[in-house]
């Protein structure tokens, strides 16, 4: 969150809204905080306890610990209330007693409730964090970045303040499908059930790729005054409720806000165990989930992580190293994420597999994984009317264009990536045989054979993805459309990948004579499907599949009907 310029040491800043001055009562009233000066000569610092506030009425002292300030303070001194609270050095105007009560021995003392009071080094305002056991909901929507409808993503609130919150999400969720955008929806969730939505605006992304969350701090956009003081009495009863779980023996009652009304409420945080088709795809979800936010980092200034991007490069080949079969068919079970890591992953798994039948050294791979991985990432820097759009302008088809360079721009500091490698798979993967491709409009003498079978794995996959001009392509009418094209795709290629794959690869979804679906996860030796899963549904494989069926078991399915495109 951005801060507020700090004020001098010499600087006090004014606060007289009563909503903030409340907030500043109660950090106060926490032990060891506040104290009482007396002014005059020799004037001296009590520690001071806060017993009560009734807002715009009083404050309630306890002065039995300091019985001999009472004489002063009985004959009319003067005093200022300070401490240091999460919002700054606090110090009061000049304060006097307006009455004395004993109880049970206590000496207690009202003050006329200030109505202002002065912040030195104040933070852009008050902020409240949430401690281990606090659970508040964030539901931030925005509008696809890929289609025109409304998506949503699920996260938990870390702290809040009158200007703007801090939430973390996790990074399988999709979320450069959300964020950042110029405005977003933004709604919070407390346990009782009372919720509170305001427009925000993304102000800083931090990764946690250990934890595999997004950290990720929103300004709230023109709220109005109603919102304003509700959002200060959310601040009062986190602190409230914060320092009430962290302290031995409180007897204070729970914050209405945090009393569970549904212990079955899903919105009360993000959605940690999310199910997927494999274990495989589990491994899979993690790498996208770092490609996703990845973008998402980068559409705010940072570049391509080298050591990241190593580190996923290697785990992508060791599924294909521990199970070639299902690390292929998990490529099919993720789709939470932005179109363009799915697609990246893809490309690099198929170019990793194609190449491992080729007996290449593994750094090899490796770079040309981790250059497939993020070949396509840059389209997420670019404005997303272009990606949306079913016929683009002049103007729009040249910005196309450029997000091979956003790309390139941001993967400077990946030392361990050989240039021709990167050249060959990022800024050459669009090039086209007769000159058509972009960006350089290189021809078939200037492009490499990484660069030739780059082209070919791209050109499949995206066949088999539907986009807002033309509908997805089953893999075997991708291989149909793309054979005709020996001016652009280089022929040989053409044929290996089918060869390698099969006609019928690994991914697809078939529906049998029977009517049963199911989805083609191993083949044999001639590239036949040898074994299937079924599936209850034409969506995408979810933990709904069924066991793997081959044998004589897949011949009681009958005979191939129809090869589908999932629905989504």
């Amino acid at each position: 969150m951005n801060e507020a310029p700090v004020t001098a040491d010499n600087e006090f800043t004014p606060v007289n809204s009563v909503v903030e001055l409340a907030t500043y009562y109660d950090a106060l009233s926490q032990p060891g905080v506040a104290n009482l000066t007396l002014l005059g000569p020799g004037e001296k610092s009590h520690p001071l306890v806060i017993v009560e506030q009734l807002e715009e009425d009083y404050l309630l002292f306890d002065l039995t610990a300091i019985r001999d300030v009472a004489p002063s303070l009985r004959r009319g001194g003067k005093f200022i209330l300070s401490g240091y609270t999460p919002g700054g050095l606090v110090r009061s105007n000049p304060l006097a007693v307006r009455d004395f009560s004993s109880v049970e021995g206590r000496l207690l003392a009202y003050v006329d409730w200030p109505k202002e009071i002065h912040v030195q080094q104040r933070r852009a305002s008050f902020r409240a964090s949430l401690r281990l056991g606090m659970h508040v909901g964030v539901l931030v929507r925005s509008t696809d970045n890929d289609k025109e409808e409304l998506v949503e993503l699920q996260g938990d609130l870390r702290d809040l303040s009158a200007t703007g919150c801090l939430a973390e999400f996790f990074m399988q969720d999709g979320v450069s499908r959300v964020l950042p955008d110029i405005a977003t929806e933004i709604a919070l969730h407390f346990p009782n059930g009372t919720s509170f939505e305001v427009t925000a605006r993304v102000r800083h992304i931090k990764n946690d790729n250990d934890r595999q969350v997004m950290a990720v701090g929103f300004e709230f956009e023109n709220p109005s005054k109603a919102q304003e003081r509700e959002v200060w009495n959310y601040v009062r009863e986190i602190e409230r409720e914060a320092s009430r779980s962290a302290s031995n023996g409180d007897s204070r009652n729970e914050s209405e806000l945090f009393r569970i009304r549904d212990e079955d409420d899903d919105r009360l945080g993000r959605r940690h165990k999310h199910q997927y088709a494999t274990p495989m795809a589990r491994r899979l979800a993690r790498i996208a989930g770092y490609l996703d936010s990845q973008m998402v980092v980068m559409r705010q200034g940072e570049a391509v992580s080298s050591q990241q991007l190593s580190l996923h490069a290697d785990r992508l080949l060791d599924m294909l190293d521990d199970d070639r079969e299902e690390a292929l068919f998990s490529v099919h079970c993720i789709h939470r994420e932005s179109r363009w890591v799915r697609h990246g992953l893809a490309v690099a798994l198929r170019m990793a597999d194609m190449l491992g039948s080729q007996k290449v050294p593994r750094e090899l791979r490796k770079a040309v994984a981790a250059s497939a991985m993020v070949h396509d990432l840059g389209k997420g820097l670019l404005p997303q009317d272009i990606w949306r759009a079913t016929t683009l302008s002049t103007e729009m088809y040249e910005e196309m264009h450029t997000h091979v360079d956003a790309l390139l721009d941001k993967m400077g500091g990946v030392k361990w990536l050989a240039p021709v490698v990167r050249d060959n798979v990022i800024a050459q993967i669009n090039e086209r045989l007769d000159g058509s491709g972009y960006p350089l409009g290189l021809k078939a003498d200037q492009l490499g054979q990484l660069a030739r079978m780059a082209a070919v794995v791209d050109s499949m996959d995206a066949l088999q993805r539907s986009r807002p001009d033309r509908p997805a392509k089953p893999a075997a009418v991708a291989a149909k459309l793309m054979q005709p094209l020996v001016d652009q795709f280089d022929e040989s290629w053409l044929k290996k990948y089918v060869t390698h794959f099969g006609v019928l690869p690994i991914g697809s979804l078939l529906r049998f004579e029977k009517g049963v679906f199911a989805w083609v996860v191993g083949l044999d030796r001639q590239k036949r499907v040898a074994k299937v899963r079924v599936s209850p549904h034409k969506y995408a494989p979810d933990e709904k599949l069924g066991p793997v069926i081959a044998g004589a078991a897949l011949a009681e399915l009958g005979r191939i009907r129809d090869v589908l495109v999932p629905e989504t």
